[in-house]
């Protein structure tokens, strides 16, 4: 049997199913299928106005519209890539070497290379199809941006299906390489080139900075585009598509047709140099993992288990108030947690990426002593910090129930009843998010230098709605359980994981709002940012923020938490 031939034939075999499951949720799930349809149009719409009246903003500034216009698509594919090339690793990643079905696939008798080929185009239609959804709206603006006509779409789309693939193959390489060759003592010393590498580019923004206060627009323009030199690299598959948009846009269709048929050729081979990996590295790799059992070093010589707990873990459960049964659960938790590079490299990343930006928020070359400025600059950090808690709660804390499987009647047998197992959860999982929410607002309001009054404002205020959003999202996971899937990625697609992500949206779109109330009281009245407030008007807005934590997040607890106690979970495994 050929390459081709056996990947037609898994690709027709998984193409029967997806059409099963979609007949399936149409008869049977048509609440979920009106609830994602008019989610996505209201997003599509939404998103096509606001990137069209900020495009068109942008053009419009003399000298240097066009300009920042054209890095900003660079920069945008660029981005885009990127998250492709991970999105498509971690996926790809679960495929090839965590579901069981690849177990018995691969006692079959097909090729490897048309395993590692099916695998890598499952994945990439899994994690492409939302960039395809989110650039939809983007496209369509920058088509009106550019007056471009109906050729516009016919030459951006095969350059955009062609840096899928492109990114899809090149994650599988990756992550053929690392699971082959890859080893536990390479990770210091990575983790120390990358520092070095901060701590080198520091003193590079540092003066870029001074440049841009200054006050010289030349040179502050220049150090700006200076630093995003790297996405117009013209080996980059980004930058290919960049430049197929700006062709298209200007009505330069040879160049257009040029750059698609470079996207092509490489899409091309990239599939043929995963076909050429699959063959020689991916049985290696496979029987790395599959061998993967603990050795009998002199680490693991020791006893697994202590006759008695440690100082540490008595101590620590002493301040905790804690039972042992409750302890125990609660040290599988953080352990299932260290476990899994997947979830707390994502965490770390997103958690990574929030504190830079808040220690660099009086950088951004805004006047930051108007009352204006700092008011606007401080909310708009409490909604991004807000956005990427509700990523990270309905991508990891949703699925954390249906993850159980079926081990879920070891729980049902433990001395903790079930109601009292989503309480511990909501409570480790709420408490630690909290903790490092709090921690970046706290760096962010002294980066802005605010007074300390504002700073406990805030952190009050993500405080509550770190507890409301992960209260949301795990007792939507306990409501709405899949104990038959163990890819989260699939259980948080689902009915409860569309849900959830809509509730936690209208949740903080809701509490911004009230938070902001007091702010926009006092700017209508020429007052000063920290001087002149009246705390009574914070508190009322603390007030109606938790109103809203009750509502989002008390509800969905309180019905989880009386489904629980009747040990129903066990019936679905």
């Amino acid at each position: 049997m050929t390459v081709a031939h056996a990947t037609t034939l898994l690709a027709h075999a998984h193409w029967r199913v997806l059409l099963h499951k979609v007949r399936f949720g149409l008869r049977e799930n048509r609440l979920l299928c009106a609830t994602v349809g008019t989610f996505l149009l209201l997003y599509g719409l939404g998103a096509y106005f606001l990137v069209r009246q900020g495009l068109d903003f942008v053009k419009r500034l003399p000298l240097v519209g066009p300009l920042l216009t054209e890095r900003m698509v660079f920069l945008l594919f660029f981005f885009f890539f990127i998250m492709l090339i991970i999105s498509n690793a971690t996926i790809t990643g679960m495929g090839l070497f965590r579901r069981r079905e690849m177990e018995w696939q691969i006692a079959l008798p097909l090729p490897p290379r048309s395993l590692v080929l099916w695998k890598t185009l499952e994945g990439m239609l899994l994690a492409s199809w939302g960039l395809l959804l989110l650039s939809t709206p983007i496209l369509l603006a920058l088509a009106r941006v550019y007056e471009a006509s109906g050729a516009f779409m016919l030459a951006v789309v095969p350059a955009l299906l062609s840096l899928v693939t492109i990114a899809a193959n090149l994650s599988t390489w990756l992550l053929i390489a690392l699971v082959r060759w890859s080893r536990r003592w390479m990770w210091k010393p990575l983790a120390l080139l990358l520092l070095v590498l901060l701590v080198r580019t520091l003193p590079v923004w540092q003066s870029s900075i001074e440049t841009f206060h200054s006050g010289d627009l030349t040179a502050s323009l220049n150090q700006i585009l200076q630093h995003t030199e790297i996405c117009m690299h013209p080996l980059l598959p980004s930058s290919w598509v960049a430049e197929t948009i700006q062709a298209a846009g200007r009505g330069i269709q040879e160049r257009a047709v040029f750059f698609n048929l470079v996207l092509l050729a490489h899409a091309l081979l990239s599939i043929f140099i995963t076909t050429r990996i699959a063959g020689s590295l991916f049985y290696p790799a496979w029987n790395r993992v599959m061998s993967a059992a603990p050795g009998l070093d002199s680490k693991s010589a020791r006893p697994a288990f202590r006759a008695r707990p440690g100082w540490l873990s008595v101590g620590l459960r002493q301040v905790l108030a804690l039972d042992r049964a409750s302890y125990a659960l609660m040290v599988k938790e953080a352990r299932t947690f260290v476990r899994e590079p997947v979830q707390w490299g994502q965490t770390a990343v997103i958690f990574g990426l929030l504190l830079i930006y808040s220690m660099n928020l009086r950088k951004m070359g805004y006047d930051l002593n108007s009352p204006f400025w700092i008011t606007l600059v401080s909310h708009l950090n409490l909604l991004v910090c807000c956005l990427a808690l509700s990523t990270l709660t309905t991508r990891f804390i949703y699925p954390q129930f249906s993850l159980e499987g079926r081990r879920m009647w070891i729980l049902g047998l433990s001395p903790l009843p079930l109601h009292r197992v989503l309480g511990l959860k909501l409570r480790l999982s709420a408490s630690v998010l909290a903790v490092i929410m709090m921690a970046l607002v706290i760096v962010s309001g002294l980066s802005l230098a605010l007074p300390w009054r504002r700073i406990l404002f805030f952190s009050a205020s993500i405080a509550m709605m770190s507890y409301g959003m992960t209260s949301l999202a795990l007792s939507l996971g306990a409501l709405v359980p899949n104990f038959r899937e163990s890819n989260p990625a699939r259980i948080v697609s689902g009915f409860g994981g569309t849900v959830c992500l809509i509730a936690s949206f209208v949740y903080i779109v809701g509490g911004s709002a009230v938070l902001v109330a007091p702010s926009w009281q006092h700017l209508r009245q020429e007052a000063s940012v920290w001087m002149g407030y009246d705390w009574r008007l914070e508190l009322l807005s603390l007030a109606g923020l938790a109103v809203l934590t009750l509502v989002f997040g008390g509800l969905p607890y309180f019905f989880a938490k009386k489904r629980t106690k009747n040990l129903e979970y066990l019936r679905d495994l």
